[in-house]
């Protein structure tokens, strides 16, 4: 089988590069309307993995304002009696 006939039949040799990162072909990217930060599933089907590009054009995760944070942080934070037990456990323990 020659090059043509690999491409013929949308095939492509792709390179692993670190973490096991590959680039697509930019024909197929623009083929499939894959563009930089869209979401695309990957799925393993025996020793074959397929890449599904995804209508939705934001991650599926949801981003939180600095206030949302440092009251999570607060919300976290142990009380002085808590922390001193900690403190206290640690340092008999060694």
């Amino acid at each position: 089988m020659n090059y043509t006939q690999v491409q013929n039949k949308k095939e492509e040799w792709l390179k692993v590069l670190g973490k096991g990162m590959v680039t697509l072909p930019k024909k197929w990217r623009e083929e499939l309307g894959i563009a930089a930060g869209d979401i695309v599933r990957a799925k393993r089907e025996g020793n074959t993995v397929v890449l599904e590009p995804q209508e939705m054009r934001t991650a599926p995760y949801r981003v939180y304002s600095n206030a949302e944070i440092d009251e999570f942080l607060q919300e976290d934070k142990l009380s002085d009696d808590i922390s001193k037990k900690v403190q206290d456990n640690l340092v008999s323990s060694t």
